[in-house]
């Protein structure tokens, strides 16, 4: 059920704001043109976790984030829009705002370009690939972060080493 709690109109701007209740969720959305009711972004909040969905003007999931505290959490994952048919085009892990973890980058047909591993902020480990599939070798980055990988990232990493 949907309780409507704020809708706000900016007619310099022609934008359209709309928040509401739908269960514990509280879900706001803004609009690109009040005319066309075309949604930019949905934001859902719940149990302190924030969703931030972006919208391309033709209606295309662009981006998905998360945020707790105004800090980014989670992953982000970014879509290829010229598609339209939710294919990956990124996706990066945070921690407290900061990049950690796997962030993988993909081509039109799904195969990985890009593979690096974060901990705390600081790159860490590149993945070097075959064909974008198979893993050949591990290029170490910053030596004295790697103690601060993810644990699941740490294990990963001993089986190349």
């Amino acid at each position: 059920m949907q309780k409507n709690l704020k809708t706000s109109k900016y007619p310099s701007k022609n934008i359209k704001t709309e928040t509401y209740k739908d269960g514990d969720t509280i879900v706001t959305k803004h609009y690109y043109d009040t005319k066309d009711a075309q949604v930019k972004e949905v934001i859902y909040l719940k149990n302190g976790i924030k969703q931030i969905n972006h919208i391309t003007l033709k209606g295309v999931e662009a981006k998905q984030e998360h945020f707790i505290e105004g800090k980014r959490e989670g992953v982000e994952t970014k879509y290829f829009i010229a598609k339209a048919n939710g294919s990956i085009k990124s996706t990066k892990m945070y921690d407290d705002g900061k990049l950690h973890g796997e962030n993988i980058t993909y081509n039109e047909k799904q195969r990985i370009i890009k593979h690096e591993v974060y901990a705390q902020g600081k790159r860490v480990l590149k993945y070097l690939r075959e064909d974008g599939n198979v893993i050949t070798s591990v290029e170490i980055i910053d030596k004295d972060s790697v103690v601060n990988l993810p644990k699941i990232e740490y294990e990963k990493l001993q089986s190349y080493i």
